[in-house]
C-alpha cells in the first residue's frame, strides 16, 4: 500500500475489469448503505402489552411489529457470521 493508501496493480487489465474495478467500490458502499438503513428501521420496542415479568417485557420490531428479533433482523445478523445475543441488542435499542 502507497502513502494514498491505494495498493498498486501490476498487471494488464481489461476494458471491462477497470469498468467493474470503477463501480465496484460505489456498488458496495451503497450495498452497505442498504444494510445499515436495514438495521436502523429493524430496532426493538416495547410491544406496550401486560407482562407478569416487569424486568423483561415483551418487544417487537418497531418497523415490521413481529416479535423481537423479527426476522429481516435474524437474518441480517445470521448472515455477518456472528449471532448477537438479543437482550444485549434490546437494551441497547431500547435505552
Amino acid at each position: 500500500m502507497n502513502h494514498d493508501g491505494y495498493v498498486p496493480i501490476r498487471t494488464r487489465l481489461a476494458v471491462e475489469d477497470l469498468d467493474f474495478l470503477s463501480d465496484a467500490r460505489t456498488e458496495l458502499l451503497r450495498f452497505s448503505e442498504l444494510g445499515i438503513r436495514l438495521l436502523d428501521l429493524h430496532q426493538p420496542r416495547d410491544a406496550g402489552g401486560i407482562t407478569s415479568d416487569t424486568a423483561h417485557p415483551i418487544l417487537r420490531c418497531r418497523s415490521c411489529m413481529w416479535r423481537w428479533p423479527c426476522p429481516t433482523f435474524r437474518a441480517m445478523s445470521e448472515s455477518f457470521g456472528s449471532p448477537r445475543d438479543t437482550s444485549d441488542t434490546a437494551l441497547s435499542g431500547s435505552a
